[in-house]
């Protein structure tokens, strides 16, 4: 990951790493600790807005009786940076789903609710040390293990080895302007073209000059969130296929607003795993004719 991170994080934050000498496997979901380094470098960058320091660890542990983890050994990877740090009010409440100092408009709020969420599933928890002014430290511990390392392709079951995805013409609409710079790189490296909007007025103005084949569209967005949004593009598109990209469980809100045409993809996610939903709909959607 450490060009994506360069690049994320640009010139002015110098990127350290402190990896352990012996690595030792962990039981978690490759991709999900991908997706956990680079939000908190995200998060890290936004903090550093003058320039700064970022370090990339990773050291193994011996814990016993811990509260939130069984007894045992563990990878701490930690991300640490040198900004503007958070308060004793801010840090208590940081990694509650949609809090965030950010403006409105710039983000959800639920990248650390969501580094929590993976971090629980894999049997881990994270800490988060922060001081104002000198920077903040946040630790995931994650189980070693002596299980054999199990390599996920990413392909769907019964899908066909080497079925390719053809070139599709994608809307991807998130108010996360760092989430969706990632991923429409990412798309436009498949050979994909990729139109970008911040919010749903944006998505519709698009709209009005362009034909997507499918629309990637975030679900809990201010001011028109990704449902409204949807009712709004059927009505210019019918049959638009949709890809409903959501961080917390709550389902049954996107389902009312969904035909046959949805798919819903819960955050966090990846390239690949973005790729297997857009296979899902992407013969359908490449018959729809020519909009690149």
């Amino acid at each position: 990951m450490e060009d994506l991170l360069a690049r994320t994080l640009g010139p002015m934050i110098k990127l350290d790493k402190e990896l352990n000498p012996n690595p030792a496997p962990v039981l978690a979901d490759a991709t999900q600790v991908e997706m956990m380094i680079l939000n908190l470098a995200i998060n890290a960058r936004d903090a550093m807005p003058d320039g700064g320091s970022l370090t990339v660890s990773t050291s193994k542990h011996a814990l016993k009786g811990d509260p939130e983890l069984a007894d045992g050994d563990y990878i701490e990877l930690a991300v640490r940076d040198s900004g503007t740090g958070m308060d004793e009010d801010t840090l208590r409440r940081a990694m509650e789903p949609f809090f965030t100092t950010k403006p409105q408009g710039k983000g959800t709020g639920l990248g650390l609710a969501q580094i929590y969420g993976s971090a629980r599933q894999a049997g881990s928890t994270v800490r988060i040390e922060s001081e104002v002014g000198v920077g903040t430290a946040v630790r995931v511990y994650l189980p070693c293990t002596d299980e054999a390392p199990l390599r996920i392709d990413g392909e769907a079951p019964g899908e066909k080895e080497g079925q390719a995805l053809p070139p599709l013409h994608i809307l991807l609409v998130d108010d996360d302007d760092h989430l969706r710079c990632v991923l429409a790189e990412g798309l436009t490296d498949l050979g994909h073209t990729v139109s970008t909007a911040s919010n749903g007025a944006e998505a519709l103005s698009l709209l009005e000059t362009e034909e997507p084949q499918v629309a990637v569209v975030d679900f809990a967005m201010p001011d028109m969130n990704g449902a409204v949004l949807a009712q709004q593009m059927a009505a210019r598109l019918p049959g638009l296929p949709i890809i409903f990209v959501s961080g917390y469980a709550d389902t049954a809100a996107i389902k009312n607003t969904a035909g046959e045409n949805v798919l819903i993809l819960q955050k966090p996610f990846n390239l690949d795993r973005l790729t297997a939903s857009l296979k899902q709909v992407g013969a359908r959607a490449a018959g729809s004719g020519s909009h690149a």
